[in-house]
């Protein structure tokens, strides 16, 4: 399973047309004004980015969709520089929080403890290392 984000990848700022925020209204139920402030989890916001292309962006958005694998949820980090975003996995911090897991886990021998922490180092070694060359 995957988790998936909304981001701008243009500078200006995060935006919906009027016609996007219109059925974000309809579909969500709700009444909103403005893009500021919608989480970019929101499945309804997802939805709309999938289905209206060309037509969800105000004149200062171009917005897309990143995935993730699930276990970096809580892991992300976001850039903001003149209202363009990015959005990638900060693997220093999932790193901490599954060493963490793994240290509380009392079905696990110490042995089977430093086995894990090292496959987790190693695996983020390799996706940080990886994700340098974007």
């Amino acid at each position: 399973m995957s988790y998936k984000v909304v981001y701008n990848a243009k500078y200006g700022g995060f935006g919906l047309s009027k016609e996007a925020l219109a059925e974000y209204n309809r579909l969500s139920s709700q009444w909103v004004k403005h893009a500021d402030g919608m989480e970019r989890d929101d499945p309804v916001l997802i939805q709309l980015v999938e289905t209206m292309p060309h037509t969800i962006n105000d004149e200062n958005s171009r917005l897309k969709i990143k995935e993730f694998p699930m276990k970096y949820k809580s892991s992300l980090k976001w850039y903001d520089y003149d209202g363009k975003e990015t959005v990638s996995i900060d693997y220093n911090r999932y790193l901490i929080s599954a060493i963490k897991h793994v240290k509380d886990d009392i079905h696990l021998s110490s042995d089977e403890k430093i086995a894990r922490i090292h496959e987790l180092y190693t695996e983020c070694h390799i996706n940080d290392s990886d994700s340098d060359s974007d």
